[in-house]
């Protein structure tokens, strides 16, 4: 027996939501229907499409070429929508992005409420690190991060690039005589955070601090700052440098990439698309 386009589809959304219940919400269908669907599917294909396991059901490689196969389709049967002018069904179920503390207050949180009043069903899970999680396991769908070398098997979406700048408040820059890197409290990343670029830099440019104060959170290390506590490198975001000062006449410190990051799995997905959108529009304002 053939495969239907209804088939490809289940394999589509088991695909990206991981578990029968998400992709049961996904296809407006109970989860015991999904689970005899792709049981189904199996049965007429002749092979396991996906391995099972407490996380989740994770594709096997037929599965996933199955899968861009329903992209496919699913891509298609939204144009004719969009072409005989049928409502637009709004997005639902759940969307899993990992990205960083800073990321999240500075760039999404000053947006958010207006992405949840478009997508009200949808299921934002946010899940903070400042390390890679790993997409090609499935726990999220998406990763927003900062970046200069992308992982080789996710598809990315280079969002912009970010310039660091060395910035201080005014009432700590006040209080300075005179601007020797060696006489600055210094704000830096802590050991969780021992890959962070601006780790490295601190390193070459300040050989004896006079003054440390380690960070594992950027966000609490910004507030350190915004405290007037010392002088530290964050991005030239402009939520989060609002009333900040560069310290002293300089270019950016150093440049990151940023970039939106998803399993090729998910290629095409609408709630990927439309999260990516979001994250633009929140750069450019």
């Amino acid at each position: 027996m053939k495969l239907s386009a209804d088939d490809l589809l289940v394999i589509m959304h088991l695909t990206r939501e991981r578990t029968l219940e998400n992709a049961a919400l996904a296809l407006g269908k109970d989860t015991s229907s999904v689970f005899r669907g792709i049981k189904r599917i199996e049965a007429k294909v002749g092979e396991p499409l996906f391995t099972r396991s407490r996380a989740g059901f994770k594709p096997l490689p037929l599965g996933l070429a199955l899968c861009e196969q329903a992209e496919k389709i699913h891509t298609g049967l939204s144009a004719a929508d969009a072409l005989l002018g049928g409502e637009v069904v709004g997005l639902s179920g759940p969307l899993r992005v990992t990205t960083t503390d800073l990321l999240l207050q500075s760039v999404i949180h000053p947006h958010l409420a207006a992405f949840r009043e478009a997508h009200p069903n949808l299921q934002l899970e946010f899940n903070v690190t400042n390390s890679f999680e790993n997409l090609s396991e499935r726990r999220y769908d998406v990763a927003l991060r900062p970046t200069s070398q992308p992982p080789e098997d996710m598809i990315g979406m280079r969002l912009g690039t970010i310039d660091n700048r060395l910035v201080a408040a005014p009432r700590y820059l006040d209080q300075v005589q005179e601007l020797d890197y060696q006489e600055l409290t210094w704000l830096i990343p802590g050991d969780s955070l021992q890959a962070h670029p601006a780790t490295e830099w601190f390193r070459d440019k300040v050989s004896s601090p006079a003054s440390l104060i380690r960070y594992d959170s950027m966000c609490l290390l910004a507030d350190g700052i915004r405290s007037g506590l010392g002088v530290g490198i964050l991005p030239d975001i402009p939520t989060l440098l609002d009333g900040l000062r560069d310290v002293g006449e300089q270019p950016a410190i150093y440049q990151t990439d940023l970039w939106l990051l998803y399993h090729p799995s998910n290629r095409g997905n609408p709630k990927i698309t439309a999260f990516d959108g979001f994250v633009r529009g929140a750069l450019a304002d």
